[in-house]
């Protein structure tokens, strides 16, 4: 009874991401182009990450409007809610919010920021002095992106959905 309870609600959640990445479906801003293009001058050079050392440089990141619409859903979230999270509406995940857009791949990771005003640059410096978000962001078996910024009353969301090569 508990499992059939649990399915039901997990299917709900899906059901409701999939409106929502549906209905976000809109063109990428400028400034969303401009965090993409941004990210992938770090990968095209390869960073120094705290913690790891040197990450060799990695191949750019296909734009993908699936990936841009799951950023969408946790951007809006965190704005929304003031909460810096991935872990988003209903307990949702990244894989989660990712499959419900359409994005089919075997390695799914988000990267996360939120601050004041509208500055991608401001993301990109915090990404890299993150022992973990440089890690991720650098990593090369992540060949497809996606990014959304939300911009509201406690901040402004910057989310980059990645993802390995589509299955």
């Amino acid at each position: 009874m508990l499992k059939r309870f649990f399915w039901h609600g997990f299917r709900h959640v899906l059901g409701l991401l999939a409106v929502v990445a549906s209905a976000s479906a809109v063109a990428q801003t400028s400034a969303e182009s401009q965090l993409l293009a941004r990210l992938n001058a770090a990968r095209a050079q390869g960073v120094t990450c705290p913690g790891s050392g040197r990450r060799p440089a990695a191949g750019a990141l296909a734009f993908s409007n699936t990936h841009a619409q799951a950023a969408r859903i946790q951007a809006n979230y965190m704005t929304a809610s003031g909460r810096i999270s991935h872990t988003g509406a209903g307990g949702s995940t990244p894989r989660i919010r990712a499959a419900s857009s359409g994005v089919n791949a075997v390695s799914v990771t988000e990267i996360i920021f939120m601050g004041t005003g509208l500055n991608p640059e401001a993301a990109i410096r915090w990404w890299l002095n993150s022992p973990v978000h440089c890690f991720w962001m650098n990593e090369a078996r992540y060949t497809h992106a996606g990014a959304s910024i939300v911009q509201g009353s406690r901040g402004t969301s910057y989310v980059v959905v990645l993802s390995s090569q589509p299955r």
